[in-house]
């Protein structure tokens, strides 16, 4: 059939020659005739025959059918005459060859006489053509033809079948699709239109998808039986060693619980080498993409290799994610493995820091040193300069109040081989029961432990260290800690239960680090492996259009931190207020004070010179008594509101210098976001 540029061509050609071809077209259409009669593919639509209409009637609408009707005089004496009616389609109207010709004019086509020869003169016209307001339709697929400038151009009619396509699978009750339509389920039925080879995808939970390409015959219904493999999961590394964590558990073996850890801590670093091996000997039960077919085309079968390809990539896919799953599962059970012998081995007490042996050191704008030093019948101990930050605490609160600052020793439920006990924590600092942050560790000693006992402390540190439970064990201890300080001192070491009260159970934290970005790298690895043997054809990407996200979700990134980094700043700025307000209060103080020397000395003979004198005095730090009798002022007051004064001084400085840094960090990184999601 020929192209839609070779018939805009012709029928540009046929209106340059519409002026001489009477004979190859109609000239005109009989006025007043007759009801047509139906015949086998056009029915009457109204009582008394088909209802003539004028060509201007013929347009698309649903459920018509136009026939162009040639009447000729049997005698010859007159000429032929057409007339067009109007009904609807039978059943076999479904067998008519359509000729689709786009671009020209619907009146124009009306016109148009059809041939069945090349060779036909002009008045060896069709008697009955069809239309249905967009295309042409004649009886059968043999070719017909128009004259176009004296020559004759073939049309090839298409005549639309139904092709009956019947699909059973074993098992059963499998879902059928057709590109994106569904066909129903197995054993299932369908037609299709054209004889071309279609590819048919066959899918049931719990098996793998079949793509086969089926071609359909007009004889007889096509039959195709579709075996389907169940799909085998990955084995389930977790299971055997859960029944072992559940074992040893019950059996309170501290030795079999420490020897499924090392085997456990195996399997993590071969697991990415095993689980690909794993999926391999899955995925080679996966069908295989059938050849092309003998009437297949290039154009379908690189269609059908692209499904089978995404197909078997989503399937790999959904092992991966099985195999991460079962990763995941096994380092919590390594966590489930610390805490149960946490549960087992490890208790702790608390040694009580009372006020008393604290000593405060470097008074500081944003933090401040002790010293500590505990020594009963239990244990000798020595924290010295340690680093504290204020954290929640007013800073002029805490220093007003150095007495309500204490801590907490945790130390270990095990004593060594002097029936000491060994420290496995840093000692916990609390204003009242207000946690205060460490910044630095300082040093301590235990002036009771030797060779040994620092050994057995260095195993249990270890230990402590790579306890999964230990983030648990904090809070526990913190909650009991408060609890024991909200009752006084303690004049003996309080015994933690052995077994702790329950809690909210947290997710479980893995030590492990190593080894889950190993196998997180391994198996981003091979995820691009598996993309350059099953993913390549289907995934071309757009790669501008990458561009263009990256600077987007780059701007986005520097716009969270322009706005984190501006909170932080107004946060800064919030406290360079409050010292700025502390150091105008502590200037007004210094004014009061000095106001007060001024009218208490206007009462002696050189006033100027008392009050010089007094305000020196008052200056020192411990001051002495003045010449002048009855002056009744603190002899260190100004003193006091000097370093007052210098503190609030320092602080308000180191508050500017650091709102300053972040607001000009939020203003970059602001600036960095615009230009990205602008460029």
């Amino acid at each position: 059939m020929k192209t839609k540029l070779e018939f805009s061509i012709m029928f540009f050609l046929l209106l340059a020659a519409s002026a001489w071809a009477g004979k190859w077209t109609i000239d005109s259409f009989d006025d007043a005739p007759d009801p047509g009669d139906p015949d086998n593919y056009i029915a009457e639509e109204f009582s008394g025959g088909l209802k003539p209409v004028n060509p201007e009637q013929v347009t698309q609408q649903g459920g018509r059918l136009y026939v162009r009707q040639k009447f000729e005089d049997p005698f010859g004496d007159e000429e032929p005459t057409y007339q067009i009616f109007q009904g609807r389609p039978k059943e076999a109207a479904k067998n008519l060859g359509k000729i689709s010709l786009d671009g020209i004019p619907y009146t124009t086509l009306l016109k148009m006489k059809l041939f069945y020869s090349k060779s036909a003169t002009g008045d060896d016209d069709l008697e009955t053509v069809y239309f249905d307001g967009k295309d042409i339709f004649v009886e059968g697929e043999d070719p017909v033809y128009i004259n176009l400038n004296g020559k004759m151009e073939e049309l090839k009619p298409i005549v639309l079948k139904e092709y009956k396509i019947s699909v059973t699978s074993e098992p059963s009750g499998a879902t059928v699709t057709v590109g994106s339509a569904s066909k129903g389920v197995t054993p299932a039925t369908f037609t299709v239109s054209s004889s071309k080879t279609i590819a048919i995808v066959v899918s049931k939970e719990g098996y793998y998808t079949v793509i086969k390409p089926i071609t359909p015959s007009d004889k007889q219904t096509t039959q195709e039986g579709i075996l389907l493999t169940a799909r085998k999961p990955l084995d389930n590394p977790v299971m055997p060693f859960r029944l072992q964590l559940q074992t040893a558990t019950s059996a309170k073996d501290a030795n079999a619980l420490k020897n499924l850890k090392n085997e456990i801590q195996q399997a993590l670093k071969n697991y990415n080498a095993d689980s690909k091996k794993a999926m391999d000997a899955v995925m080679s039960k996966f069908p295989e993409n059938p050849p092309k077919a003998s009437n297949e085309t290039a154009n379908d079968y690189s269609a059908r290799q692209n499904l089978w390809t995404n197909t078997q990539a989503k399937e790999r896919d959904a092992l991966n994610k099985e195999a991460a799953n079962y990763f995941n599962e096994l380092k919590e059970l390594s966590a489930e493995i610390d805490a149960a012998s946490g549960g087992m081995d490890f208790a702790l007490r608390y040694e009580y820091i009372p006020s008393s042996a604290i000593a405060f050191l470097n008074l500081g704008v944003k933090d401040f040193s002790i010293e500590a030093e505990v020594d009963n019948s239990r244990v000798k101990f020595k924290y010295e300069k340690a680093r504290i930050a204020y954290g929640s605490v007013p800073r002029n609160e805490l220093a007003q109040n150095q007495e309500s600052v204490h801590g907490v020793l945790k130390i270990w439920d095990t004593p060594n081989e002097n029936k000491k006990y060994a420290s496995i924590y840093e000692a916990a600092f609390f204003y009242d029961e207000t946690p205060l942050q460490t910044l630095t560790k300082g040093t301590f000693t235990l002036s009771e432990a030797n060779a040994t006992s620092r050994n057995t402390e260095k195993d249990l540190n270890g230990r402590i260290a790579k306890y999964a439970g230990k983030a648990a064990w904090d809070k526990r201890d913190m909650a009991a800690t408060l609890e024991v300080l909200r009752k006084g001192e303690v004049p003996d070491a309080v015994v933690a239960q052995k077994t702790p009260p329950p809690v909210e159970e947290e997710e479980a934290y893995y030590d492990e680090e190593e080894d889950e970005e190993e196998f997180e790298e391994e198996m981003e690895e091979q995820d691009r492996n598996d993309y350059s043997r099953y993913g390549a054809v289907s995934s071309a990407t757009d790669i501008f259009g990458n561009t263009d996200e990256y600077l987007f979700w780059a701007s986005m990134v520097f716009a969270a931190a322009a706005v984190g980094t501006g909170v932080v700043g107004f946060l800064e700025n919030k406290k360079y207020l409050e010292a700025s307000d502390a150091l105008s209060t502590a200037d007004k103080m210094i004014a009061d004070v000095e106001d007060q020397i001024v009218q208490k000395c206007s009462k002696y003979p050189n006033p100027a010179a008392c009050v010089e004198e007094v305000k020196a005095i008052s200056r020192s730090p411990d001051g002495k008594s003045t010449i002048y009798d009855g002056l009744e002022l603190p002899v260190n007051s100004l003193y006091l509101l000097d370093q007052n004064k210098a503190q609030n001084q320092k602080a308000k400085d180191s508050y500017n210098k650091s709102r300053i840094i972040w607001f000009s960090s939020a203003g970059v990184a602001a600036a960095i976001s615009i230009t990205l999601f602008v460029w």
